[in-house]
């Protein structure tokens, strides 16, 4: 073996690890005492689509956006805590909680940490500035896609029918009654819950304007002008998951 072939075959492995490497950028945030993680996963960080999870212990979303990723990369952030729902952290020995799906307004920032057992104007500040973090992301992306997973019975796209607990938020809702009601698409679009209604799936258009501020990333993205798909399905719904990514991307 000539060393002009031994040099070549390192260069190429160098080149091979190297993007292995930056495939993966895992950024370490505080948040009081406490300190989690932001993975960064992409094909492309200039891709003006992005997908995001906050919620570890939905793990189909996350499987979905990995499986679909294969052939078609994408720009990937998630959350990376103890692969719970909720976010725990310390301060000065003191235990509080957040739903990292709430913490992107000062009202929902509020009551998720009475939610989670205690409330400080500290605590508070500290979330703000979690919540800043995450919101980076967000910058300079036509679309928000943030992928979730919900349990049986106890939420879908019927939460949000007149006199269910999410009707307040509801400005346009179309159901296909072939569907599980547990797999749907939510947005805060009206073009998008167009084009999904002819698809015939299951989809709710977000009143921009009556919601409920529950400091959600739907809330501040309406707030905000950043137009925003959450695909909701079923734990242990791959398939219907994966084909909703799918119908989502044909559309845009």
């Amino acid at each position: 073996m000539s060393k002009w072939y031994i040099f070549i075959l390192i260069c190429l492995l160098s080149e091979i690890a190297f993007t292995q490497s930056e495939k993966v950028v895992i950024r370490s945030i505080n948040i009081g005492d406490s300190t989690l993680q932001i993975l960064q996963e992409y094909g492309n960080t200039e891709d003006s689509i992005l997908f995001i999870n906050v919620h570890e212990d939905e793990v189909t979303s996350i499987e979905t956006v990995y499986e679909y990723s294969t052939t078609n990369p994408v720009h990937f952030v998630r959350l990376k805590h103890k692969e719970t729902r909720r976010v725990e952290f310390t301060i000065r020995n003191k235990a509080f909680s957040v739903d990292p799906n709430r913490i992107y307004t000062k009202k929902g920032r509020r009551k998720t940490l009475r939610d989670g057992g205690k409330f400080t104007f500290k605590a508070a500040k500290e979330v703000r500035y979690f919540a800043e973090e995450i919101l980076t992301y967000l910058s300079n992306r036509s679309v928000i896609i943030a992928m979730h997973n919900n349990t049986d019975v106890n939420y879908s796209i019927k939460s949000y029918l007149p006199g269910g607990d999410e009707a307040q938020n509801t400005k346009e809702i179309f159901i296909n009654p072939d569907m599980d009601p547990d797999d749907f698409v939510y947005t805060t679009e009206k073009e998008y819950f167009d084009k999904l209604k002819e698809r015939n799936i299951n989809v709710i258009l977000q009143d921009n304007k009556k919601y409920v501020n529950d400091g959600s990333l739907s809330v501040y993205c309406g707030l905000n002008g950043i137009p925003y798909i959450n695909i909701e399905a079923q734990k242990g719904h791959f398939e219907e998951q994966m084909f909703l990514i799918r119908e989502v991307m044909a559309i845009l």
